[in-house]
Order: structure tokens, then sequence, then C-alpha cells
């Protein structure tokens, strides 16, 4: 990695990542020295299904996707990913037994890549584990539950309208078929909810 390429990963990680913890540049530096700089073309697994997840992104430009396939080579998002975002198993089986997801370009994306093994042991020993990891876990433990909500309790309209509000950038760039996928609909219902009369898009 450059040092322009150090200084731009620190800058990220102090606004994006570690805003809550008071991490020193020294620190910090020694964190970025353990990423790679890596770019990868529209479509490309980061991670395949049953394979073990061991690797921490931080994702400086584009999408990435989380998404379930079944027997029948179906598959099911079961999150994005964009700028500014770190990735990361933060579930302990998550980081402990194969992956049940794969993990994959919806853009083409330039992403930091660190071992998680390595990229813990840097918070374990400068005792930033919990900071770092309870607001994740909380964040994401209020996304379960909006998101059970959301299918339980909401038509697909509504599910569509919600995400467009929370996310109008991903809602234009996110490929239909990706995002009907995560709303729990077909790419035909989508493209019918788009196109209804009385739906005003995001």
């Amino acid at each position: 990695m450059t040092d322009s390429g150090k200084i731009q990963l620190i800058e990220a990680l102090e606004e994006k990542v570690f805003h809550d913890i008071p991490a020193h540049k020294k620190e910090l530096t020694e964190l970025v020295g353990l990423f790679i700089q890596r770019a990868f073309p529209r479509k490309k697994k980061l991670v395949l299904a049953g394979e073990k997840w061991d690797r921490v992104f931080f994702i400086h430009r584009g999408i990435i996707r989380l998404y379930y396939t079944d027997k029948e080579g179906r598959e099911f998002n079961k999150e994005f990913y964009r700028e500014g975002q770190l990735v990361w198993p933060v579930a302990p089986s998550a980081r402990k037994n194969d992956s049940l997801f794969s993990i994959a370009a919806v853009e083409d994306i330039e992403v930091s890549v660190c071992s998680f093994a390595s990229f813990y042991s840097w918070l374990a020993n400068h005792a930033y584990w919990e900071k770092f990891a309870l607001p994740y876990v909380e964040f994401f433990a209020e996304e379960k539950f909006s998101r059970e909500y959301e299918f339980l309790m909401n038509s697909a309209t509504k599910r569509f309208q919600n995400f467009c509000k929370k996310n109008p950038d991903l809602a234009e760039r996110i490929p239909d078929y990706h995002l009907a996928s995560y709303l729990g609909i077909t790419n035909v219902s989508l493209s019918r909810i788009r196109k209804s009369a009385d739906f005003n898009l995001c």
C-alpha cells in the first residue's frame, strides 16, 4: 500500500469506524499496516458459502452483498454494504464455522483487506475489542428486529418505500433483481411497484 493510501485509510477508519474510540495515530498506523488494497470486478465472489470467512473488508468504492443460495441455485440477498463500511464476521459462529452465505461484489469495488485474526489481535492488544464490537452487535440486533418487523407487518410496497427512504443511493444503484430478492419479492413485482401510479419513487 502506498503512503498516500495508508494516510487515506487511516483517515477513513478514524471517521467511519473508530470515531467513538480514541485510537492514536501510531496505533492506527500499525493497524493499517495489516491491510492490503485490492480491486475486484462486479460479481466477483469474495467469500463462498462453505468456506471460512476469515477476512475484514473496508469498502473504499462500490457495493458488496451477502447472500444465501438454496439447493436449486436461487440466491436470496441478506444485506448490502457500501463505501465507508467495515464488513467483518460479527457473530461468533461466523468466525468459528464455515460461512452459511456468500459475499460478492455488486459493482466494481476497491477494498482494503485484512485477516480477521490480525485485526482481532490488534484490537485486543490495545484493549479496544469491547468498545469496537459492542456497537456493531447492537446495530445488527436493531437491524434484525427492524427487518423482521418489515417482513411480518408491511406490504411489499411499504417495504420498498421504507428501503428507499433509508437508502436512497442504494435504491438507485442496486440492480432490481438484487433489490427484489432482498425485499422478498419477485423482480416482476418490484417492476409493478415502481410503475404504480400512486407510488412516488424515493
